[in-house]
Parts: C-alpha cells; structure tokens; sequence
C-alpha cells in the first residue's frame, strides 16, 4: 500500500505506519483515536529524563530522542518520538528528515511489490501439474516493528554521513589554523582572523555535543528493544528485507529456537531484527568514539587558538613596553633640568641645551638597539 494522507479513520485502515510530520491539533485527535493512548508533544519529546524517553504503557512502547539534521551548512537538533503498538508505528517529528523519506520509499516498494498481479483466467491443463511446495502465507506484510528497525537503521547511516562532514569541516579548521602565513596581516586583521577562528571552533565543539545528545538517545533506544523480552517470539517474519542497509545472507526467520510460540508484547523483535538492532548497536557504539575523538580534537583546536592569540598579544605587549621604557629616560632628564633651583651648573653653559638633547636622543637610541638585537623589534634572533 503506497503513502497517502490521512484524515479520516477509515483512510488510515491497514495503515502500518503513519507519520506525524508537525501534526495539526486534528490530526493529533486523529491519531490519539487510532493510537488508543494521548500523543506525546513537543515539549513531552523533549524532556531529558530517561523515563520520559522510554516508556511502556499499555503494552505500548513510547521512545524519543532527540535528532540532528543538516541543513545546508547549518545543524538543528528537534526531538523525534516512536510509538510502537501492536499493529502500527507511530512517528512524531517536528522536521524534515531524509531518513524517514528513504524509509517511506522502501515500504512503498515493498508493498508494491508484494501486491498479487492481475488476475487472469488459468489455461485449463492437458495433466495435472506436479505438486510444489506452497509458500507459507504471513497475516501482514509489513510489521511496525520492521518498520522501526528500518527507521533506526537510516537514522544511524544518516549520522555517520554527518559525522564525516564534521570531520572534514575539522580538518579544514585545523588547517587555517596552524598554516604559516607568508606575510604579517594588519592587526585589525589579525582580530578579525582569532575571532572567525573562535567561532568556528565554538560551532565544532556545539555539533559534538549535539551529536553526542543525539547517539546517547539512539543508544538507549537499541539497547531496549535489543534487550526487552529476549525470551518471548517476535511477530512472525514478512519475509521481505526492510532495510537501507545491504539486506542480510539468511533469510528472514520467525522465533529463534527456544523462544516461546506466543507475541507477549509489541516492542518485542524476532531473531533477525534483534540481530539488526545489535549491529545498530555496534555502529552507534563506534559512532560515539568518533565523536568522542572528535571533542578531544576540538578542544587541541581551542588551546591552540588560544595559544596563537596568546603568542599575538605578547607581541603587541612587547612593543608596548619597549614604547614605555624608552620613554622614562629622557622624561627623566628633561624632569631633572626643568627643576627651578637657583644654582644649577649646565643652566650658564652654552652648550647645556645640546648637551641635554644629545643625552635624551642617546637613552633613546641605546635601547631601541638593544630590543632589536634580543629580536623584539624584528632583528636578530
């Protein structure tokens, strides 16, 4: 059965999954009468208390997690919410999500595919056909829980695409940072070029914290339905390979052998889909030691940036202080020959006047040579 909208209830029947994209006030009324239980809002989706993310209640699982997207060059995180029942999923976002579209995609293609071809007229046979061997017959063809194990899967793929364009955009920073210049920028320059570094390493180190909120959520989702009721049986296998990922070797199996014949609850997966969600596991596992690299690397970025700033203020004290300190020496002498003593010996000299700029222009010159052979000036190093 292919996506459509929903407005009405009957419009919803044999719907498997229906996705809440910023539902209007109808269609959260809509929804709660087919859930059979209130829809979480935005501000339930976005509490940060692991009870309020993973909940059971009524047999029902309601998960939620907040979600990072890229837009353009820019990053947002909105809280997204699952609710697995029996017969359907329910899927709360606030944004668009590529995600959630590839999925929408598989389960359209895999219903259309498994829709039975027209029905024509059998050729009556000259002998009856050999017996085979009759496939068995699934009650759906789609079950939520596959559909969420899907859902997740693209989620993760879709993070590890983002996660390799925050380690691009790091590289990148890393470069302009520790680059020789060939030539001394003005200082206004200068300001300019610490401030843009700064702020650049303060979006990398909020795109960390960001996707580390984002895989903690992920995490605890695979990590309950990899874990809950791992001897009760799945719902029965479609049959059909549901996934964004390659689909796996073995086929699609029912209950694992020592697993009891009877479904207890809805959010418990069979044998292959628990397999899938502890290979999610694993990835989301790797993904946060990527990241967790990745804030090591920003703060190496953040000290050096700071460092450079650090060296580039210390060059601009330099000057002041060799300003200041050729400075005292002739405000000395001229302090020392403006005194008004009645005798003073160079005042009836006539060379007293030559002799006190000489002795001002030579405090001056000394040390100006002196800072510029220790380098401070730019000479000798």
């Amino acid at each position: 059965m292919p996506a459509r909208a929903v407005e009405t209830e009957d419009d919803a029947r044999n719907a498997v999954w229906l996705d809440l994209l910023n539902p209007t006030p109808h269609e959260l009324a809509l929804a709660e009468k087919l859930c059979g239980q209130p829809i979480p809002s935005l501000e339930d989706l976005s509490a940060i208390e692991s009870s309020s993310r993973i909940s059971v209640r009524n047999g029902a699982a309601f998960l939620s997690s907040p979600l990072l997207r890229k837009s353009g060059s820019d990053f947002q995180t909105m809280p997204v919410g699952f609710i697995l029942t029996e017969k359907q999923l329910f899927t709360i976002r606030f944004q668009f999500y590529l995600a959630f579209e590839s999925v929408a995609q598989l389960v359209a293609g895999c219903m259309t595919s498994a829709m039975p071809p027209p029905h024509t007229a059998p050729e009556r046979p000259s002998a009856p056909p050999p017996p085979t061997e009759i496939p068995p017959q699934h009650d759906a063809l789609l079950h939520s829980g596959e559909i969420l194990v899907a859902l997740i899967e693209a989620i993760v793929d879709r993070l590890a695409d983002i996660l390799e364009s925050m380690g691009n955009l790091l590289d990148t920073l890393s470069h302009d940072i520790f680059r020789a210049r060939t030539q001394q920028p003005p200082i206004r320059n200068v300001a300019v070029w610490q401030r843009n570094l700064l702020q650049r390493v303060g979006e990398a180190g909020n795109l960390c914290s960001r996707m580390r909120d984002t895989l903690l959520g992920m995490e605890r989702i695979a990590l309950f339905l990899g874990e809950s009721r791992k001897t009760a049986s799945a719902i029965p296998a479609t049959g059909f390979a549901l996934t964004p990922r390659t689909p796996p070797s073995t086929p699609l199996a029912t209950a694992a052998p020592g697993e009891d014949s009877k479904t207890t609850a809805a959010y418990v997966l069979s044998g292959i889909l628990r397999a899938r969600i502890t290979s999610v596991s694993h990835d989301l596992s790797s993904l946060d030691a990527y990241v967790s690299q990745s804030q090591d690397k920003v703060e190496f970025l953040l000290d050096a940036t700071l460092g450079f700033i650090n060296i580039e203020q210390n060059g601009v004290m330099k000057v002041l202080t060799v300003v200041s300190f050729i400075g005292v020496a002739p405000t000395l002498i001229a302090g020392i020959y403006g005194m008004n003593f009645k005798y003073m010996p160079e005042l009836n000299w006539s060379f007293g006047y030559w002799y006190s700029l000489g002795l001002m222009a030579a405090t001056i010159v000394l040390p100006l040579l002196w800072f510029w052979k220790k380098g401070w000036l730019g000479g000798i190093k």
